[in-house]
């Protein structure tokens, strides 16, 4: 588990082990993966926290709307003053996708510094051209957004 920021972390598929140990510290989850790949019941982890599951196929990005929604949970979420896990399979291409975008959302970063970030503490962080071409995009909606809405 790598934290982005005090309150955001994200990581790899915890086991059942790691769960139990897990939620002792977070209070809001976004699972990323697929149903076929789940390693737990997500139904009974909604029972005692948060959870946004946000299905993205491994390897493709995911949508431009899909990936402000994500954001803005996760930002909701810490407001409350939540704690909030982040994870796909691997915590590399779908979790580190949406960690730079958070970072860029929540921080004003741009992508190469949230990149930068995320990659210093998961180099594999970003496995596709699709998930860089998206966050190019979210890049161009804040820059957009935060002139239009000043």
């Amino acid at each position: 588990m790598k934290f982005v920021t005090e309150r955001v972390a994200f990581s790899p598929m915890p086991t059942l082990e790691e769960l139990g140990e897990l939620l002792k510290e977070f209070r809001a989850f976004v699972v990323l993966v697929e149903d076929f790949e789940l390693e737990y019941d997500i139904e009974a982890l909604e029972e005692v926290v948060d959870v946004l599951y946000s299905l993205i196929p491994d390897f493709p990005a995911p949508s431009l709307e899909q990936l402000l929604e994500i954001v803005q949970w996760i930002e909701a979420r810490v407001r409350e003053g939540k704690k909030v896990l982040i994870h796909c399979l691997s915590g590399s291409g779908r979790s580190g996708t949406v960690a730079v975008a958070y970072l860029m959302y929540s921080q004003g970063l741009s992508l190469h510094d949230a990149l930068s970030k995320v990659r210093s503490l998961k180099p594999s962080a970003i496995e596709t051209e699709d998930q860089m071409d998206v966050l190019r995009a979210f890049e161009v909606l804040l820059a957009w957004d935060r002139k239009v809405f000043k």
